[in-house]
């Protein structure tokens, strides 16, 4: 059964059940029953901690069997969550036990000594520190780290950086009909939180500084977006057309798989899910044809074949008169 559900179905299941059952087990612990009966819960909740943990670990292992590595990774977050994650009666039920204490400092520093060892390990093999971390924390927890990390610089610093076009390349910008329009839904953006965030101080001053924070990074993600539309033009470099639109889509096409780039896309071609349409908020006025479709990488770390893309290129004729040449 497992087998026929569709692959993002199968790496998200897992976790999202584990989630479910870790959080109806910890509104467990808030109910009367638990409060009158702490010891009994006190058990249940770490019973079904570290079962919903190991269970999600040994479902997404291969031929589930996981990494002795792994299981002890589980060990480690569930003692974790038992402990912090209880209601108070249920909490101080393992607090006034030091043995169980004990066995979740032990499983914390094991654990924390063994993955230390296999960072180091893989990074003097490789040289590459994030390759040695890919031994410890799960790759797309790592990009996604990577990919926050890459906004907040690009964000908050990089003011005025140079459009990256490398030697021996052509670069071709189409930010110039974007900025004005993502500027105006930036300014609206901001009056928008300081309104919404003044109305909710008078409801629930929590709530207003927790959406307060959200809508912060939201602002510098779009920051961040505004940028790299400038950074990153299309280019061409010899044989190849490296696609890019922000940091959002970057990958090649070689031209030799360019069919047709004359003929525009019809309505109809633009809703069809294999043509990618980077003419953001307008219409493409440069249609690629593929002869074949290519495969490019999507944000959660798969990938998409697409038979062609439209574009929305500032010099569009300039554009096409290279990959004529």
């Amino acid at each position: 059964m497992l087998q026929r559900l569709p692959a993002p179905l199968a790496v998200v299941l897992p976790t999202a059940l584990a989630l479910l059952a870790i959080w109806g087990a910890r509104a467990l612990t808030h109910t009367a029953w638990a409060e009158a009966n702490a010891g009994w819960a006190a058990i249940l909740f770490a019973w079904i901690v570290t079962d919903a943990l190991m269970l999600a670990v040994i479902w997404k292992a291969r031929d589930h069997k996981p990494e002795a590595f792994h299981m002890l990774a589980a060990l480690a977050l569930a003692s974790i969550v038992v402990i912090a994650g209880a209601a108070g009666p249920v909490q101080a039920v393992y607090l006034g036990m030091p043995q169980v204490l004990l066995a979740a400092a032990m499983t914390l520093a094991i654990f924390l000594g063994w993955s230390a060892l296999r960072v180091v390990t893989q990074w003097r093999a490789s040289g590459s520190f994030m390759t040695g971390l890919e031994r410890v924390l799960p790759p797309a927890m790592l990009r996604f780290a990577q990919a926050e990390t890459r906004v907040l610089v690009l964000g908050l610093l990089r003011w005025g950086a140079p459009a990256d076009v490398p030697a021996g390349s052509r670069g071709f910008i189409y930010h110039t009909y974007l900025t004005p329009m993502i500027a105006t839904f930036l300014v609206l953006q901001v009056i928008e939180i300081s309104v919404v965030h003044l109305l909710l101080m008078y409801w629930s001053p929590t709530l207003a500084w927790v959406l307060f924070a959200v809508s912060v990074w939201g602002i510098i993600w779009t920051v961040a977006l505004l940028k790299s539309f400038r950074i990153n033009p299309v280019l061409v470099t010899g044989d190849v057309v490296r696609v890019r639109s922000g940091m959002i889509y970057d990958f090649e096409v070689p031209i030799s798989q360019i069919a047709d780039a004359a003929t525009a896309f019809t309505s109809e071609e633009l809703q069809d899910k294999s043509v990618l349409n980077l003419a953001l908020m307008s219409a493409p006025n440069v249609s690629l044809r593929f002869s074949r479709p290519i495969a490019i990488p999507t944000a959660i770390g798969g990938e998409k074949h697409i038979s062609g893309v439209g574009l929305r290129l500032d010099d569009s004729a300039g554009f096409l008169e290279v990959l004529k040449r």
